[in-house]
């Protein structure tokens, strides 16, 4: 049976609580990030009555709500029993309205058509390396002809891609460097000591990835710029100035979010690269 390493986002809360550059801004900032995807999902989906959605890896049901707004239906899936439990109950108190059904299962379990929607929120970094590609695979699979995948991850400074094992100590949370064999040990959950794997990916290089697998990226949102400089303390929006700022949307923001298509798909882009934005 399959268990995420960080037990009750343990390791997740507490490096939020120490990195955050003022009270309150990681939620401030991913909550903007995931507005403007819904904003942008708006014009490329059909009508929420029309839109069937899958939410791969569902966890705790974090994104259940903000799903329900863009979809009639819903099927959320996690291969953790307990976190999908806690999704069942978020299910539950949105009600049968929201259409949405929880169920313990891998993303190669699912047997329905393809979705209209498919999210994929904070999972391709934890995975070890050799699961990416049949992954997206996978989600290109579920994902209908003008359909779009919903793609959140940690991401790195472009051309500084890296893996790192997080863990909390006695001084709060230790974040290892380590290479990709250390990292494919603990996320294939052969390592004793309990840690949280995370390969800090490069925008651009998974952006290209994906075209070679088919995908085209129409849209995507770098926040949780957590770095402090003087020239974000002078501004009101911070992420805003990185995503309008090629230099610095090179350098900035902890996690991304990406809107990918198939390539087969009306108004996809042809090349990831001329649509970052």
């Amino acid at each position: 049976m399959y268990t995420y390493p960080d037990v009750d986002d343990r390791i997740t809360l507490r490096f939020i609580d120490e990195a955050e550059p003022y009270p309150g801004y990681w939620a401030r900032s991913d909550e903007r990030a995931m507005a403007r995807a819904a904003n942008r999902l708006a014009k490329l989906l059909g009508p929420r009555e029309t839109v069937a959605a899958l939410d791969v890896g569902c966890g705790p049901g974090r994104m259940l709500s903000w799903l329900a707004r863009l979809a009639d239906t819903i099927v959320a899936i996690d291969p953790d029993a307990a976190r999908l439990a806690r999704a069942t109950e978020v299910a539950a108190a949105l009600g049968d309205s929201a259409g949405i059904e929880t169920r313990v299962s891998t993303v190669d379990e699912v047997t329905e058509r393809p979705f209209d929607l498919v999210l994929c929120s904070h999972i391709i970094q934890h995975i070890p390396t050799t699961e990416l590609v049949p992954l997206l695979n996978r989600l290109r699979e579920l994902t209908a002809p003008d359909g779009v995948l919903v793609l959140t991850y940690t991401r790195a400074p472009v051309g500084a891609e890296r893996f790192t094992l997080d863990r909390v100590t006695g001084g709060g949370v230790e974040s290892l460097d380590v290479d990709q064999a250390r990292f494919d040990e603990a996320a294939q959950g052969r390592l004793a000591e309990k840690v949280l794997p995370i390969h800090h990916r490069d925008p651009v290089q998974l952006a290209r990835l994906g075209r070679r697998l088919g995908w085209s990226e129409v849209w995507s949102w770098s926040f949780h710029v957590l770095h402090d400089s003087p020239r974000f303390r002078a501004v009101a929006d911070r992420d805003e100035l990185v995503n309008a700022t090629p230099a610095l949307l090179r350098q900035f923001g902890r996690d991304a979010v990406a809107l990918w298509r198939p390539q087969t798909a009306t108004g996809a882009f042809p090349d990831a690269d001329n649509a970052r934005r």
